[in-house]
């Protein structure tokens, strides 16, 4: 996938992350945790293949920020384990609480995403800057 697909297909999943969210806010409770299941489900498949892709790129620079996403997902994944163990035994002012957290919490995972969108810029800059150097190096060498 060329970098230009891979900011599509972000883009499209954050199309997405909006139109689930405006969907999510008419659903019924059961809907609402379907979809979560889904998403989760979703997340595992990917994290599977960022694994994969981490177990193939270890020796490379890559690899750092595969790694950072497994340690991310799997926090995000503790997180989600204690809100679903947690469901169960609260009452209506536990339950406003942990609704507060659980917002902060995305709004947290939102900025981070925020981040990761920033230094993936960054990562595409510096790939086409170090492609236009070693072209511009090779057109020189040939012509010199």
């Amino acid at each position: 996938m060329t970098v230009s697909e891979k900011v599509d297909a972000l883009q499209k999943r954050v199309a997405d992350l909006k139109s689930s969210l405006e969907a999510a806010r008419t659903e019924t409770n059961e809907q609402v945790r379907a979809r979560i299941s889904q998403v989760k489900a979703d997340a595992a498949r990917a994290q599977e293949e960022v694994d994969a892709k981490a177990a193939q790129a270890a020796d490379k620079a890559q690899s750092r920020w595969a790694a950072m996403k497994a340690d991310v997902s799997a926090k995000v994944s503790q997180m989600q384990e204690d809100i679903d163990r947690k469901r169960d035994e609260r009452d209506v002012k536990d339950a406003q609480i942990d609704a507060d957290n659980a917002e902060d919490d995305a709004l947290d995972g939102l900025d981070f995403a925020a981040w990761a969108v920033d230094q993936a810029e960054i990562s595409v800059l510096d790939a086409i800057d170090a492609r236009a150097w070693a072209d511009a190096r090779t057109a020189g060498s040939s012509s010199g």
